[in-house]
């Protein structure tokens, strides 16, 4: 800024400037006339230099009273929803709940409020799902590889990316990748407008926009000066020019936007640390929620073609992994920014004083709910958990536990008969007819229309990468450990059994709420009042539901989201992300998914990804999501239903509920022993044995998370009850590493050897191997693979180790084999008799 201006900024301020704030001001004058300058280069270049100077001051002083009047609105909006919070959480505390308990409460509600936001949104995306799927112009191998390993459709994918660049203008001249790409036009168009109303501010790009997913690992490559040089010349000529003016309107040159880029650079490798001040502390991302997403995107691709070119050589996993992220961000945004104000943070440390001060402790010492504190809560909900902090880091713990998933997962699908107990408690608790849901239930499986109704609705089965966090608990990526995870899970028929089970409770409970919503709130029972009310649903949101033109499937009505917004009522979008939770969230009682708790219990208490601390728990923690989602969701549930509201049914009593949980656990988990059994070429276990029963009860989850770790079937797992349990205990990577690798197949064999006794190492190892390869332990292909290769495999490196696996079973059970290992084929038909002692 040259003196002059200086002086007449000065004047204007009425006092002496900082160096910093003339600096400021002279940069932001610039950043405006380069705008300007964007939007009609040659008329902004015919103007005289003062006047483009003075008009870009004049506009940059109009986007500083709108930023003021925009940051009085957050203000405005932040107090209403302090106002709105400090209600709900007084609602929760009036039964003597301590502020703590209230305020957790109210985070795992606003947890189920983003996924809804995020479901709502995911069904108005069909026409784009369909455009992913379609094999239209592919090869016979790439239709097999998009079946079984979620591979694009390379000529989709290109029309797909030129049709969002061009607006949808039918420019490639494919059909259905326009219809996908109006689709997820009007969809993020649509979650931008309703950020926005919460006092966000994402402006709208010109042209289409995708998300530009950098892979820091590429762009790093082996750091310094060399891999930035060769970032920025693979990534210049890819560039819209057009876009990076000076202030004067005329176009950088060549070595103006390398510079430019090599800015960019330090922030995309570093992954946005470079922009921390040091002593500010804090962590990247946690700013005001309002303003994410409000900076000025400054990689502008020239074109489809080149956005592809670069996402092939910097890009992270597969476009449409890029766009779900993109969803599910603004979704918490929105969420965020609906349930406690423009800046949630802000609001987060207040109410953390709060309990604090209502509690009689200090703010980091808060009490703990299901074992950790509110903060930790904050940190999963707020979306700090999952945002690694060293991609490195968080890429190769993701991988190694993505082994653990498709080698130890396969037969999965036999342990999961068990959902089938948690979805008849479920649908007692509820009061829904249980031969509509069985009923329901096979619509979904087998009703290929029955699926696009409840996917148009909101009920949607996010692939097996959702699903999977029972068993995993944390997501699986689609890298290429990733895929072969959701590959083996998809061959073993989980996801079939999951999304048949759970879209089928969803499809009841919808029909339930219609027949519900024909009621008015006073005429309600106490009990469907509280079943509301825990859910976030208040009298206001009910009345909005009263309005709603019920969906009419199959001549049945249903409460749906386009329902409830065909009143036209103003608050629709957030009644309809209230109902949405709630049928989301009892779905996933009636065929378990982890609630927030489970999430933060195996985040190591929302430890982050990408740190030691957070990638040893989620190691330590990987497949023990299922039996704390149990104690998590059902057990608490049993005890915190409130007892004697009128109204209620039968499982609503805490003894009730639980006779009917432990009951109907132990009976399947019985069932699911004995088919393993079967499976594994022996008689069945007998049942009059007591052991066999806290098996059963072990196997059904009655027992939750003692059961898993100290109950574990020796026949499943060899070697001593101490090592299993510490294998349980440790987690399947650990447990491998240390248990099998350094224990069984070293220390062990060691002292064998030293002994003169035959060691196991070579079977073990084999056995060990044989756990980490995908398809190789698929359920109904075990046995097969097992007589064909493994056992003579194992014999000629442990001479007599299959003699000792039939007394084993002998020995700890009484079992014989009716297809003893080794053998070409089964000696004879299963004794069935077994089973009750003969």
């Amino acid at each position: 800024m040259n003196p002059t201006c200086i002086e007449a900024v000065t004047r204007a301020a009425g006092r002496e400037l900082r160096q910093s704030e003339i600096d400021e001001i002279d940069n932001r004058i610039r950043g405006t006339a380069r705008r300007l300058a964007g939007e009609d280069p040659a008329a902004w270049r015919a103007l005289p230099p003062d006047q483009r100077t003075l008009a870009a001051a004049q506009r940059a002083a109009q986007d500083l009273a709108d930023e003021a009047a925009k940051r009085l609105e957050r203000v405005h909006l932040q107090a209403l929803k302090t106002h709105q919070t400090e209600t709900r959480i007084a609602h929760t505390t009036a039964d003597g709940t301590s502020r703590s308990a209230a305020l957790v409460h109210d985070l795992e509600q606003t947890q189920g409020y983003i996924d809804a936001v995020k479901r709502d949104n995911l069904s108005h995306l069909m026409d784009l799902l369909d455009a992913v799927t379609s094999t239209e112009g592919a090869s016979a191998g790439r239709r097999v590889a998009m079946i079984l390993f979620d591979t694009d459709n390379p000529r989709m994918s290109r029309d797909l990316v030129h049709e969002i660049f061009g607006q949808a203008d039918g420019s490639s001249g494919n059909q259905t990748a326009q219809r996908g790409a109006r689709a997820w036009l009007d969809t993020i168009e649509g979650m931008r407008e309703r950020f926005n109303q919460s006092g966000g501010d994402v402006g709208r790009l010109e042209y289409g926009y995708i998300p530009q997913p950098h892979d820091q690992i590429r762009i790093l490559g082996r750091g310094g000066d060399a891999a930035r040089d060769q970032w920025v010349s693979d990534t210049l000529p890819l560039l819209d020019r057009r876009r990076y003016l000076n202030e004067d309107g005329a176009p950088m040159n060549d070595q103006q936007v390398a510079a430019f880029l090599g800015e960019a650079w330090q922030t995309l490798s570093t992954g946005g640390l470079n922009r921390l001040e040091p002593g500010a502390g804090g962590v990247p991302g946690r700013g005001a929620r309002a303003t994410r997403g409000s900076e000025s995107r400054q990689i502008h691709f020239r074109d489809a073609d080149a956005y592809l070119s670069y996402m092939a050589q910097y890009g992270s996993g597969s476009m449409y992994d890029a766009m779900g992220a993109h969803i599910g961000g603004m979704s918490r945004n929105i969420g965020l920014v609906e349930r406690y104000g423009p800046n949630p943070n802000t609001q987060m440390r207040l109410q953390f004083d709060l309990a604090a001060r209502a509690d009689g402790r200090e703010v980091n010492d808060l009490g703990r709910s299901f074992g950790a504190r509110p903060q930790s809560y904050w940190e999963v909900v707020n979306g700090n958990a999952s945002t690694a902090s060293n991609a490195q880091i968080a890429g190769i713990a993701m991988t190694a536990r993505n082994i653990q998933t498709f080698g130890k997962l396969q037969s999965a699908l036999l342990s999961s008969i068990t959902d089938v107990h948690t979805l008849f408690v479920t649908t007692g608790f509820n009061k829904l007819p249980y031969f509509e849901a069985m009923r329901n239930v096979g619509r979904a499986a087998f009703s290929g229309e029955t699926k696009d109704f409840l996917t148009m609705h909101g009920v949607i089965a996010e692939s097996m990468a959702g699903d999977m966090n029972r068993w995993a608990s944390d997501q699986i990526r689609n890298n290429w450990s990733g895929r072969l995870a959701n590959s083996t899970m998809k061959l073993s028929l989980l996801t079939a059994w999951t999304d048949s089970l759970r879209r089928g409770f969803s499809l009841t409970m919808m029909g339930g709420l219609a027949r519900l919503s024909r009621t008015d709130w006073g005429s309600l029972t106490q009990y469907d009042r509280w079943r509301m009310e825990h859910a976030g649903i208040t009298e206001d949101d009910w009345s909005v539901v009263r309005q709603a033109q019920l969906t009419r499937f199959r001549d049945q009505d249903f409460l749906t989201p386009e329902s409830i917004r065909a009143s036209g009522h103003a608050r629709a979008d957030e009644v309809v992300t209230k109902v949405l939770h709630l049928i989301t969230d009892e779905s996933e009682y009636a065929v378990l998914n982890p609630d927030l708790a489970t999430r933060v219990v195996t985040t190591g208490g929302g430890a982050q990804r990408g740190t030691i601390r957070g990638e040893l728990a989620r190691a330590v923690m990987q497949f023990k999501a299922f039996p704390i989602s149990l104690i998590s969701r059902h057990w608490r549930r049993m005890l915190n239903t409130p007892q004697g509201l009128e109204g209620a049914p039968i499982l609503a009593n805490r003894l009730a509920y639980g006779a009917a949980f432990m009951t109907s656990a132990t009976a399947l988990g019985a069932i699911v022993a004995q088919v393993q059994q079967l499976r594994d070429g022996k008689d069945p276990i007998d049942m009059t044995r007591p052991k066999f029963w806290l098996l059963a009860a072990a196997k059904g989850g009655g027992l939750g998370f003692a059961g898993d770790m100290l109950l574990q079937d020796p026949n499943d797992q060899f070697g001593s009850p101490g090592a299993n349990f510490f294998k349980s205990m440790a987690g399947p990577l650990l447990g491998t590493a240390v248990g099998d690798v350094a224990y069984d197949m070293g220390i062990a064999n060691a002292y064998k050897a030293a002994e003169g006794k035959k060691t196991d190492f070579g079977a073990k190892a084999v056995r060990t191997a044989r756990s980490h390869i995908p398809f190789v332990n698929l359920w109904y292909t075990k046995q097969v693979f097992d007589h064909a290769v493994m056992h003579s495999l194992q014999e000629n490196l442990s001479p007599g180790y299959l003699g000792r696996m039939e007394q084993k079973a002998a020995q700890d059970w009484g079992q014989q084999f009716y297809w003893r290992p080794g053998s070409g084929g089964p000696q004879r038909a299963p004794n069935l008799a077994a089973a009750m002692g003969q």
